[in-house]
């Protein structure tokens, strides 16, 4: 009677156990086991169904590097150059550049400068203030003087010191010979290949996305205030 009673308590204990085990079912696809958090190395859980990444590993600027894209802030008061770029097509454009304002002047049509009252060579703009103006300062203007206020955003091109201060992460890939000055070719974090003077610091050459950016003849110090800001 008791090996009976026995039996039957083991089998009903058996029943209860195996009931207990089906309630909780399968795991499926996305679904964290219960009771355990996934969490990554950021320390924040990913969201139901993301797969747990590894954290990326942030790429530090060898000190080399950094050294070069410190030079300018402290050896480049003004900048004189011919650019071609995009905006140029098949000319060059004279540049000079110092502290808020730039002076440059497009390839003009002489045919008009000496006809139409409106036109302009020379644009001005101030970078502080974020205006531009044409002018026509050439001597074959019929009428010399501002002719126009323009769109800042529409005249603007971006300056080597642009391109220099906008790097967040470049790694030396090379050096070359670029008008007889030493430059070191850099690859920055987002795919712009440029070439920067290793004396000034100052970029020589950038190709981004297709285009090409050269700056030439360029020489430093030497632009005066006169120079870039309009007479009126």
């Amino acid at each position: 009677m008791n090996n009976k009673i026995i039996f039957a308590l083991l089998v009903l204990s058996l029943l209860v156990i195996s009931a207990c085990v089906q309630t909780t079912g399968p795991l499926q696809k996305g679904q964290e086991p219960s009771g355990v958090d996934v969490v990554g190395e950021s320390g924040k859980k990913p969201a139901e169904g993301q797969d747990v990444e590894e954290t990326e590993e942030v790429k530090e600027m060898s000190a080399e590097v950094k050294e070069l894209l410190s030079i300018a802030s402290n050896k480049v008061k003004s900048l004189r150059y011919s650019y071609k770029g995009p905006q140029t097509k098949d000319f060059f454009y004279d540049f000079f550049v110092k502290g808020k304002n730039i002076k440059y002047l497009p390839n003009p049509d002489y045919k008009t400068l000496d006809v139409d009252e409106d036109a302009y060579d020379t644009i001005y703009i101030n970078r502080e203030l974020k205006t531009a103006e044409g002018y026509c300062d050439d001597r074959t203007c019929r009428v010399k003087g501002k002719k126009a206020n323009l769109t800042y955003e529409e005249v603007y091109v971006w300056t080597p010191l642009d391109w220099l201060y906008n790097i967040e992460f470049a790694e030396k890939t090379g050096e070359e010979l670029i008008e007889q000055r030493d430059t070191w070719k850099l690859l920055t974090g987002i795919g712009e290949t440029i070439w920067i003077d290793t004396f000034f610091g100052v970029p020589l050459k950038v190709e981004f996305e297709g285009n090409k950016y050269r700056f030439q003849k360029m020489t430093f110090n030497d632009v005066k205030d006169e120079e870039v800001i309009p007479k009126d």
